[in-house]
């Protein structure tokens, strides 16, 4: 009988460290988020609209950034034109927001170029570029992926982040969105930060 009762002890005793160990794991897994990511940070680069350098300071309002490059096939045209859209839907809002291109391809991506590929996307879409020194430094404050492809007569890709970047009012980041992303649904994202900051 004592033998039983020990066995049992000893059986309950094992059930409860392997339920302990079991919870632990499953508490260790979860991942847990809080706060705001740290992206952004002071930059410099030029702004082909006028050729004049220009700094986050200057764009203390609302703002959507995308990183690409003009010679970029489909991907980025396709984002651009994403982006239009919800610029477009912000405005019927009221809700004043300016877009922003960062070139990944300094390089190839001068002032007179990106003014001629600017015509083809919404007007409230600034194009910035600068040395490959200046776009590596704003990318890595938004931690953004860049690789340039081997070049095949003198022609190549850049292979980046394809991110929307919306940085609040005074330069704060404020959410990203992805390539998956509908235009509808980032408006109605945006919306709800704009009403949480009344």
């Amino acid at each position: 009988m004592l033998g039983l009762t020990t066995l049992l002890s000893f059986s309950a005793v094992s059930y409860y460290k392997i339920q302990h160990t079991e919870k632990l794991e499953l508490q260790n897994s979860k991942v847990t988020t809080t706060g705001t990511a740290m992206l952004g940070g002071p930059w410099t680069l030029i702004n082909s609209n006028t050729g004049d350098f220009v700094e986050e300071k200057d764009y203390s309002g609302y703002t959507i950034l995308y990183f690409g490059f003009a010679h970029c096939p489909d991907i980025c045209p396709s984002e651009l034109r994403k982006l239009s859209k919800v610029l477009e839907s912000l405005e019927k809002k009221g809700i004043d927001c300016k877009g922003l291109f960062v070139t990944v391809d300094g390089a190839r991506d001068s002032v007179d170029n990106l003014k001629i590929y600017s015509k083809d996307f919404h007007p409230n879409i600034e194009y910035l570029t600068g040395t490959p020194e200046m776009v590596k430094k704003m990318a890595k404050l938004y931690r953004v992926y860049i690789s340039k492809a081997d070049e095949i007569e003198g022609d190549y890709l850049v292979d980046h982040s394809i991110v929307l970047y919306f940085v609040k009012k005074g330069g704060e980041f404020g959410d990203f969105f992805t390539q998956s992303m509908k235009a509808g649904d980032i408006v109605k994202k945006i919306e709800g930060i704009v009403e949480a900051e009344k």
